[in-house]
């Protein structure tokens, strides 16, 4: 199945009428319906799905080092050098002219003809030529992701919660470039008369790593519901906690929150209910995987 998240609400849907409709003819009795039902929770490709991310390369391997620098070339190097005189010009010597034939040539007299040349050496030396370093590969991000699952009708009624729900621990790894890290946020959600809600915004969190300070988001303004993540400044190695956060909540009885990250960037902890949902959150799991 392709889309397991939007299954899970519908379960969570049919649940809830179901609950609703049990309880109106039989108010007076106490129903063995699954008011609180926790879902089996594990890596999504065991159910089909897949994630098609055009901002990430999901076969990337984790960061490596450079390749080791190679070691330095020694070669043999013969040079000419001129020799100079102590003033520091050419030194000359006269040497015979030769022939075309190879014979020294003469003059009229029959004397040996001879020419001024510079002076020159032949110098041999060892030459050690240093090797270029390796150009580092370039960083390549991996997205990952995890779900957050809820369901509780017990009540027959919404929950009604606000701020910071969901609080997920990363340890951001040591070996990353400086720079920011989006960790997406995709919410499935329900009322408890099993309609599909849809929040009017989302808004992903960014972990930005030693790259300066970072301004929290800002949804004073917003009028309508809205899923947002945390804006978090950090350094390489430290262990962080990134809020997922909801406002102007309209009522809940169950949802299916997924947030994506770079698992090349930080390794996912844990993730646990926080805030005013800890104590109303009696069946949330936490599991691993994509979603399409």
């Amino acid at each position: 199945m392709k889309n397991f998240a939007k299954r899970i609400v519908a379960i969570f849907a049919i649940l809830a009428v179901a609950s609703t409709t049990f309880a109106g003819c039989n108010k007076k009795e106490e129903t063995s319906a699954p008011m609180q039902y926790p879902f089996e929770v594990g890596a999504a490709a065991d159910n089909g799905l897949s994630l098609n991310s055009p901002d990430a390369d999901l076969d990337a391997e984790d960061p490596v080092e450079a390749p080791t620098e190679a070691e330095p070339v020694t070669e043999v190097v013969t040079e000419v050098e001129e020799v100079t005189e102590a003033d520091g010009q050419p030194a000359t010597e006269y040497v015979p002219v030769t022939e075309a034939d190879g014979q020294e040539a003469t003059d009229a007299q029959g004397a040996v003809v001879t020419e001024a040349v510079k002076v020159t050496n032949i110098v041999t030396s060892i030459v050690t030529k240093p090797v270029e370093k390796p150009t580092e590969p370039a960083y390549v991000s991996k997205e990952d992701g995890r779900y957050a699952m809820w369901l509780d009708i017990s009540k027959d009624e919404n929950f009604f919660f606000e701020n910071e729900m969901i609080t997920a621990s990363f340890k951001i790894k040591e070996n990353i470039p400086d720079g920011d890290y989006k960790v997406r946020i995709v919410p499935d959600l329900s009322d408890v008369a099993g309609v599909a809600i849809y929040p009017e915004k989302t808004i992903d969190g960014t972990i930005r790593v030693n790259n300066g300070k970072i301004e929290a988001i800002d949804v004073s303004k917003e009028t309508g519901m809205v899923f947002y993540g945390d804006n978090i400044a950090c350094k390489q190695g430290d262990t962080i906690d990134f809020n997922i956060n909801i406002k102007n909540n309209s009522g809940l009885v169950a949802f299916c929150i997924w947030f994506y990250f770079d698992s090349n960037a930080m390794d996912f902890i844990e993730a646990y209910p926080s805030g005013e949902f800890e104590s109303i959150a009696k069946n949330t799991e936490i599991g691993g995987g994509k979603k399409k």
